[in-house]
């Protein structure tokens, strides 16, 4: 008995001698080095040593490791040996969860779609890591291919008759990843993967998604989730690109709303009521969500909505809105277009004579040029704009008759803007 506690006593105190002996900020420090000179596969060693010693060191070792294992992989000499360095990623995976849950949340998403990416051909288990993954940080998922992978796998049980998955929980599914998707593409509007995804997944859900299940879902399952405001978003998410013209659309609006009115909510407040035909109390609510908006390319847009919808028949209120689309965004050339045309509108009425007529064209033909130089792509539109209204301009001629040169003219009806012409 006295041996065995000898031998563990003199275990115990190697391994503490060891442990106190590692360095673990010089052995980082001597495998990173390696990595600047990008000599990876020598700072194999020294990084599996860190890995091994110095697993709550710095999160580093694990993003560090990632790098080292991936190049590994992409120079691994054969299948077995790939796969067995993809299986090390996947512990690293989870040693990192372990170590800095915080910082990968969906990293069981991530662990799938390292299987995917390299290869590995195990549907089973890439299908049950999204799964759980999405089950438990889907809103922490921003790669476009994970969500279409998800819900292609998804959808495609579905259609091989697995009697888990039924056309009811398809459509749960779909919420979650058309929101997710339509979000990510909201906030990151440059990347144009999530519209690719999104687009993929609708063309496999083309056949079940139609607005006549979608309202009948949505209808079934409201009284259960109402409370639940991420399930109401996500149903209004979905059903806002085609089918917002269901009665449920505007009671889920109302939902959102009465808990919260934000930009978004009152928004879809607006689309509601529009395409209930109330129009007075979407102009209000498309007012609201634009003056809640804090971005400003998305505040334009609510803007110039309204400007060339409801209230495109009222001139002075639609210029009202185009300015303050141009004031949020002043590289919306579109905007200085339907300005153009709204003061080519009203050169009847708001010029009092010939040559203010014709000076209103004047202005239009200054404003649709503006578009081009905001927004390059639609020069050739406003060139054809601006040529179009030349027949009813003052021309060159005509304001040196008007001794009109170098001076000024202000039209005021709700045009209300002053015209300088050139000096020659």
């Amino acid at each position: 008995m006295k041996a065995i506690i000898f031998i563990l006593s003199v275990l115990f105190i190697t391994n503490s001698s060891y442990a106190q002996k590692f360095d673990c900020a010089s052995k980082i420090t001597e495998y990173q080095e390696l990595l600047k000179e990008k000599k990876i596969t020598e700072a194999f060693g020294p990084w599996s040593d860190v890995r091994k010693n110095c697993q709550k060191e710095n999160e580093a070792i694990y993003t560090d490791g990632i790098q080292i294992l991936q190049y590994k992989i992409d120079n691994a000499a054969s299948a077995e040996e790939k796969e067995k360095l993809v299986r090390d990623v996947l512990k690293l995976y989870d040693q990192y969860n372990k170590n800095y849950p915080l910082s990968i949340p969906d990293f069981e998403v991530t662990k799938a779609m390292i299987l995917v990416a390299n290869k590995i051909d195990t549907k089973e288990e890439i299908f049950n890591l999204l799964d759980s993954g999405f089950t438990k940080a889907s809103k922490n998922v921003t790669d476009a291919n994970a969500v279409y992978t998800y819900f292609s796998m998804y959808a495609e049980r579905f259609n091989s008759g697995d009697k888990k998955i039924t056309s009811n929980s398809v459509l749960e599914k779909y919420t979650l990843v058309n929101s997710l998707l339509i979000q990510l593409q909201s906030s990151k509007p440059e990347k144009k993967d999530y519209k690719t995804a999104k687009n993929a997944i609708d063309k496999l859900i083309k056949d079940l998604a139609t607005c006549e299940n979608l309202d009948a879902f949505y209808t079934k399952n409201y009284a259960a989730n109402q409370e639940n405001t991420d399930w109401v978003t996500s149903a209004l998410i979905s059903l806002s690109s085609k089918c917002s013209d269901k009665p449920i659309f505007l009671t889920l609006a109302e939902k959102l709303y009465s808990a919260k009115a934000t930009a978004q909510s009152a928004y879809f407040m607006a689309l509601g009521n529009l395409k209930q035909r109330k129009f007075t109390e979407a102009t209000k609510f498309y007012n609201e969500s634009a003056e809640l908006q804090t971005n400003p390319t998305e505040k334009a847009k609510i803007y110039y909505t309204l400007a060339t919808g409801l209230l495109a028949a009222d001139f002075p209120k639609s210029k009202e809105c185009l300015n303050k689309a141009l004031n949020s965004d002043p590289k919306m050339g579109k905007a200085y277009l339907f300005l153009a045309q709204l003061y080519a509108n009203g050169a009847k009425d708001c010029g009092k004579t010939d040559f203010e007529k014709k000076a209103v064209y004047y202005l239009a033909i200054q404003t649709a040029e503006k578009a081009g130089i905001a927004e390059p792509r639609l020069k050739p539109t406003s060139d054809k704009m601006a040529k179009d209204f030349e027949a009813q301009s003052a021309t060159p001629t005509e304001i040196s008759k008007a001794k009109m040169n170098g001076k000024s003219l202000t039209i005021g009806c709700w045009i209300n803007e002053t015209i300088i012409f050139p000096s020659k």
